[in-house]
């Protein structure tokens, strides 16, 4: 399997969420998995926040990133900690310059044999909660493109355990989620006729600017076209906002 099929492979592992033996924890599990296979770092975990906003270790690829997390915890102090708090990446490519950094955790971690270490919230619409911990036994920076990777990773897989559901999906439940995005699509589509009939558009030209004054304004494209439809929202609106 070459890089590509790798990547491709972890993203569509990261979004099956109705598989019989898929729970939370097995996402994050195949998260840190995925994070070490398809970037130079030798470990790595992932810890969630819990009802009171302390940090605890979930998984783990081996036990010393568990040490390293549970100390992390303890010490409030380390890559997991800042990042969790500050909502953003935090990198040390070696771990020697940041004794000032982190004090008690640096010494820590390289006494584990860690070299290296880096760290990504995990977070779903601006709220926090979890980190990421990537560990490397040699001083190891991350390439803009792993960097870009991982953050995609890291987000899909927070999307998928924030909305998994312990319930299967029963067949009902799927021919309604099936029907639901056929009525989507119909409404869709008369909101672009709308906006072709307003402005000399083709139907696909007014879907785009749907989407695209969607997009200006942080919307859902069905929300905006089901308040066009409504008579919420006027077509001239739509087009003098679309960019």
């Amino acid at each position: 399997m070459n890089r590509e099929q790798a990547i491709t492979e972890a993203f569509v592992s990261l979004t099956d969420t109705v598989a019989d033996d898929v729970d939370p924890l097995t996402l994050l599990r195949r998260l840190v998995d995925h994070c070490v296979h398809l970037t130079g770092m030798d470990a790595a975990g992932v810890m969630l926040a819990n009802a009171r906003g302390r940090l605890q270790s979930a998984v783990v690829t081996e036990e010393r990133v568990e040490i390293t997390e549970m100390f992390q915890a303890q010490a409030q102090e380390g890559p997991c900690v800042d990042s969790y708090n500050t909502g953003d990446p935090v990198h040390a490519a070696d771990l020697a310059g940041s004794e000032e950094r982190w004090p008690s955790f640096t010494p820590l971690a390289r006494a584990a044999g860690f070299r290296a270490a880096h760290s990504f919230p995990l977070q779903l619409r601006d709220q926090n909660i979890g980190a990421l911990n990537l560990l490397a036994r040699t001083p190891t920076p991350l390439t803009p493109e792993d960097a870009r990777l991982l953050e995609a990773l890291v987000h899909t897989a927070t999307t998928s355990v924030l909305t998994w559901s312990r319930e299967p999906l029963r067949p009902y439940d799927i021919i309604t989620r099936t029907q639901s995005a056929l009525s989507t699509k119909a409404v869709l589509d008369i909101a672009a006729g709308m906006l072709a009939a307003t402005a000399p558009l083709t139907p696909a030209e007014a879907g785009q600017r749907l989407r695209a004054y969607s997009a200006s304004q942080h919307l859902r494209a069905a929300d905006v076209a089901d308040d066009l439809v409504r008579r919420r929202l006027s077509p001239a609106t739509v087009l003098a906002g679309a960019p």
